[in-house]
């Protein structure tokens, strides 16, 4: 099996070269030049990647709802299997960024996608359906944030955290792609058209993007599949597992990313519930766009004066503290703008800080497959916190839900504050 993905790539990598775009070649001759445009490539090939293999689930929800005549809840069901099927994945998508296979992992990941959307067009049972997500699931898992982001860590080193910046700031525009892309075109074309359009973009303009910024970034990468490279990776996952940092960052990030899953999943109904109308609601929950790009260029500007894990630590302080704002709403409803303002700028810096305080803790020896581990619990705690809010709020309505979520957040604060204790206790 090793053979043949080798096989495979290497025909993808001579596909390349005989159709002029010799990216190995370019990033030899300007190595600076090269990484810079490969960042921007990544940048856009997430883009691309989260409008079609993950926001055209929400684009497509409410048309899917009254065209294949399925209980809403059967359709968000085979969306969740699909993360969890990407959380299942990204071990072995670490392993094989450990491996210097990043470009065939990231742009085999997209073209599958691709594939499987292309079969969601033909799709009028619900088996197929569900089929085709967990395959879009796969791959979510090989070719989305996570294993891009252990990519850059691995690659980039001491500027990961700016990269990977880079990347989330213009990805941040892919519901803005997905959303008027998936209503214009099902409204006009039906919805089957509308999915092979996402096919098309997927496989014709993400995959090739995220080969080419792959390949620039790493233009060269040592076979780390010999029997010595392997050696050294396994002993250092083993070592890291046998750390107590290691499962303070495991349980700290699904935490924090359960309370963020609810708060983003319910938003609109916990402040309708609060009091405020559906259009303050909604413009409320639009701050969260904008002040993600504001909390990520703080970081930028930040960077190097602040190390990750403390500026973990002030996101996690950002969501709590914006969880306890809303909790307020219904006694001041202004409280509901200052808790978008805060909850944006906050839960934007997650995604990108949850691998680099993991390489500046456990070193990036291995690197691949530990983000891998990581990434379960954290994609498991996105998956169900939807379910979890639905079920809290049936139980007590939306203050439990609230408190439940402050409650989660400070657990996680807890873990983030003992690794922070342990580290300076080993200075």
């Amino acid at each position: 099996m090793t053979q043949l993905a080798m096989r495979l790539g290497h025909w993808i990598d001579t596909f390349w070269q005989a159709i002029g775009l010799d990216f190995h070649g370019f990033s030899m001759r300007h190595p600076k030049l090269a990484l810079e445009l490969g960042v921007w490539c990544l940048a856009i090939g997430q883009t691309v990647g989260y409008a079609c293999l993950y926001y055209i689930f929400a684009a497509l929800l409410l048309t899917w709802d009254s065209a294949l005549g399925w209980d809403k809840g059967l359709l968000t069901f085979a969306f969740m299997l699909a993360i969890l099927t990407g959380a299942a994945m990204s071990p072995l998508a670490g392993r094989l960024v450990d491996h210097g296979r990043s470009r065939w992992l990231l742009s085999g990941g997209m073209w599958f996608g691709a594939l499987a959307l292309l079969a969601l067009g033909f799709a009028q049972s619900y088996p197929v359906f569900l089929i085709c997500w967990l395959v879009l699931g796969v791959a979510q898992g090989a070719s989305l944030y996570e294993p891009c982001f252990a990519f850059l860590t691995r690659t980039t080193g001491e500027n990961a955290t700016r990269n990977i910046t880079k990347v989330t700031l213009v990805a941040g525009f892919a519901s803005t792609l997905a959303f008027p892309a998936g209503a214009f075109l099902a409204n006009a074309y039906g919805w089957q058209v509308a999915t092979w359009a996402f096919a098309a973009a997927a496989g014709l303009i993400g995959a090739p993007l995220l080969f080419a910024g792959a390949t620039m970034i790493e233009c060269c990468p040592q076979d780390t599949h010999t029997p010595e490279a392997k050696a050294r990776n396994r002993d250092a996952v083993r070592t890291a597992l046998r750390r107590p940092e290691f499962w303070l960052i495991f349980a700290a990030f699904p935490l924090i990313g359960l309370t963020e899953g609810l708060i983003l999943t319910h938003i609109i109904p916990i402040l309708t519930a609060s009091g405020l109308s559906l259009a303050q609601a909604v413009f409320a929950a639009a701050l969260f766009g904008p002040m993600q790009v504001v909390g990520r260029l703080a970081m930028m500007a930040l960077a190097g004066r602040v190390s990750a894990l403390g500026m973990a630590t002030l996101s996690f302080v950002g969501i709590l503290g914006a969880v306890l704002l809303l909790m307020v709403v219904e006694d001041i409803p202004q409280a509901a703008y200052a808790f978008a303002l805060l909850f944006g700028a906050s839960y934007g810096l997650i995604s990108i800080l949850k691998p680099v305080v993991t390489a500046e803790v456990l070193g990036r020896t291995g690197f691949g497959a530990i983000a891998g581990l990581m990434a379960v619990p954290f994609l498991i705690s996105l998956a169900v916190s939807p379910q979890i809010g639905s079920w809290l709020e049936r139980i007590g309505g939306y203050d439990l839900a609230l408190y439940d979520s402050a409650a989660t957040a400070c657990l996680a604060m807890l873990a983030l504050f003992a690794l922070t204790v342990l580290l300076r206790l080993k200075r």
